[in-house]
């Protein structure tokens, strides 16, 4: 098979694989490519690069809110927020 052939071939290959709605891979495992070679394919037919960096921006995550956790020789497990007025946290404790 000639290059201008394979060409032909592969264009055919590349369309079914659009059509299909398949993952590169997938339609290659299915029709026993490898699925580089698929790749090389689509990105040579396309022009589309399909492993290409995209821009992203970072954004801090705010703080967790520090919390107080009881835990209990029974099992029992209270987690509260961290900023409950202390005389509260000492009701708690005392009727516990």
């Amino acid at each position: 098979m000639n290059n201008v052939e394979r060409e032909q071939v592969w264009q055919e290959r590349v369309a079914q694989w659009q059509a299909s709605g398949l993952s590169q891979r997938a339609y290659a495992i299915q029709h026993g490519f490898p699925a580089r070679q698929v790749g090389y394919w689509v990105r040579r037919l396309t022009g589309v690069q399909t492993s290409a960096l995209l821009p992203v921006r970072v954004v801090g995550v705010p703080a967790a809110m520090p919390t107080i956790t009881l835990r209990s020789e029974r099992g029992w497990t209270l987690t509260l927020p961290g900023a409950i007025p202390a005389s509260w946290l000492a009701e708690v404790m005392r009727a516990l």
